[in-house]
């Protein structure tokens, strides 16, 4: 196969404002981090595509860019010289890369604003069949529904096996099509609240009863620092673990952690390596992203991560 890995879902030119005082309708707030103009590259299709090219996958985001910024802010540096396959990279005229402010306060409350630009719904169209016929996975993040909608459509149409990050974002999966999505995913990731809404619409007692309806063989649950769950539907039985959280340097900023699991997870599953193996892994390269700020500041290079993983796990034995 010429991919390991596509990936679809909206990329990301994001600011991160913090303010030293809550955030009050009518008030001022002064900003307290210098760098709130720095350009932080972000987005899940993109910050997967990054660490998993670092890793040496080969892994083609199928993204639309701004026409001037795509250069003009190093974003097509950043991607290249991390050596993210560029194929399906769509150049938008006179349109801008989608970009996001993400303010925190004091009191830790945040507020998120973006614009979709160059991925906006209206320049969503048929995607090229080629590009699936060529890879082994493709992981479905969140994005417009239109494209959403086709890159699922192309999956179950070339049997491109689904793995689905799941968001709890219903313009970009109204009800209907995230049931769908979620019976067709082969391997699923979620959050403690995203399982429960998982389990509220399908009316589940319990999250592995889905294994029963669809074609779902992993389902992952991330626990922030407390770690994370799996559940293995293998021929005979269902078998499930917990896993520890990775912990080797201070925490400092968590927004990318959540890709980075799923990275992580994905590099080991697609080298042959056992489910807790591949949450062990997931969990070691999210350690390294939340020691920087940015979603993917402090992605290691492979032998950098296999080292710490070894690390990991003879601590745990």
């Amino acid at each position: 196969m010429k991919y390991d890995v596509l990936v679809n879902g909206y990329v990301s030119l994001d600011r991160i404002i913090r303010t030293s005082a809550p955030l009050r309708y009518g008030y001022t707030s002064l900003i307290e981090n210098s760098d709130n103009a720095r350009i932080q590259y972000g987005g899940c299709s993109t910050n997967i595509a990054y660490v998993m090219a670092k890793l040496n996958m080969k892994v083609l985001p199928l993204i639309r860019v701004g026409g001037d910024d795509y250069i003009e802010t190093g974003f097509y540096d950043h991607l290249r010289n991390a050596g993210v396959c560029m194929d399906a990279v769509e150049i938008v005229p006179d349109e801008t890369t989608s970009n996001c402010y993400l303010i925190a306060d004091s009191e830790n409350n945040h507020v998120t604003i973006f614009y979709p630009g160059a991925m906006d719904k209206k320049y969503a169209k048929e995607m090229d069949p080629g590009f699936f016929k060529e890879a082994r996975i493709g992981i479905m993040t969140v994005g417009s529904y239109e494209d959403n909608s086709e890159f699922y459509r192309q999956c179950r149409a070339q049997n491109v096996p689904l793995v689905f990050g799941m968001k709890c974002d219903y313009d970009a999966f109204p009800e209907n099509f995230f049931k769908e999505v979620l019976l067709y995913s082969k391997i699923i990731f979620c959050n403690e609240c995203e399982r429960g809404e998982i389990q509220r619409i399908f009316g589940l007692k319990d999250i592995t009863e889905l294994f029963e309806k669809g074609n779902a063989e992993i389902i992952v649950t991330t626990l922030g620092k407390k770690g994370s769950i799996y559940y293995h539907k293998t021929e005979d039985c269902i078998i499930s673990g917990h896993i520890t959280a990775a912990e080797f340097g201070r925490v400092v900023d968590t927004i990318g952690s959540g890709d980075a699991f799923m990275s992580g997870f994905l590099y080991g599953y697609l080298k042959g390596r056992g489910v807790r193996d591949c949450c062990s892994l997931g969990s070691v390269l999210s350690s390294f992203i939340i020691e920087k700020v940015g979603c993917t500041t402090n992605a290691p290079d492979e032998e950098t991560f296999l080292k710490r993983f070894n690390e990991f796990i003879k601590g745990e034995e």
